[in-house]
C-alpha cells in the first residue's frame, strides 16, 4: 500500500531517507521515472541512498503501477518518489489506490530557469504545464499538499497555487 507519494528534485536524501521513511514506516521506496531508470549510475546512487531496512526501487512508471496494483503489495508500505509531477500523473491514472501526494521541494533545479516559474513555497516552483498537471492528480480524487518535513504543517497545495486551475 502507497503511504504517501512525494514531488521531490533531490529523491531519495536526508529528508526522505531519514525522516519519513521513519514517519511513514515504509519499507520500500520507489523512485518512479523512466529516465532515472535508465540511467545506471543514478540508480546506483539511489539504492545507496536509502537507510538500512529500506528496499529502493528506481523503476520505469510501467513497473511501478504493475508492483503497486499487485495484490502482494498490499502488505507493503511504499513511499513513491519522482522529480515531476507528470510521472506520479501517470502512476495516479495506473493505479486504483488514491494515496497523498505531497509537492515538497521541486522546481529549482533543472530547465527554464526560477523566472519562468511561479513562486508556491520557499522551496517550490512551478510552470503553467505543472499547475495543470496537479490539478488533473487532485481531480483523480488525490489529496495533493506541501509538507517539507514531517514536523512542518501540512498545506493545502491546490490553496497555494492561488487556487484550482482548469485542465
Amino acid at each position: 500500500m502507497i503511504e504517501m507519494m512525494r514531488v521531490d528534485d533531490r529523491l531519495i536524501h536526508g529528508q526522505v531517507a531519514v525522516m519519513w521513511s521513519k514517519e511513514l514506516r515504509v519499507d520500500r521506496i520507489i523512485v518512479a521515472s523512466d529516465t532515472i531508470a535508465a540511467d545506471s549510475i543514478q540508480v546506483s546512487a539511489l539504492k545507496m541512498a536509502a537507510p538500512a531496512g529500506v528496499k529502493a526501487a528506481i523503476l520505469p512508471l510501467e513497473k511501478v503501477i504493475g508492483i503497486i496494483n499487485d495484490p502482494r503489495s498490499k502488505n507493503l508500505r511504499i513511499l513513491v518518489i519522482s522529480n515531476t509531477p507528470a510521472d506520479l500523473l501517470e502512476v495516479a491514472k495506473g493505479i486504483s489506490e488514491k494515496p497523498v501526494l505531497n509537492i515538497a521541494n521541486y522546481g529549482r533545479i533543472g530547465g527554464g530557469g526560477l523566472s519562468t516559474k511561479k513562486k508556491v513555497s520557499e522551496s517550490v516552483y512551478v510552470t503553467k504545464e505543472d499547475e495543470r498537471v496537479v490539478a488533473e492528480i487532485h481531480d483523480l480524487g488525490i489529496e495533493v499538499i506541501h509538507q517539507p518535513l514531517p514536523s512542518d504543517s501540512r498545506i493545502d497545495f491546490i490553496k497555494l497555487m492561488g487556487g484550482k486551475v482548469r485542465c
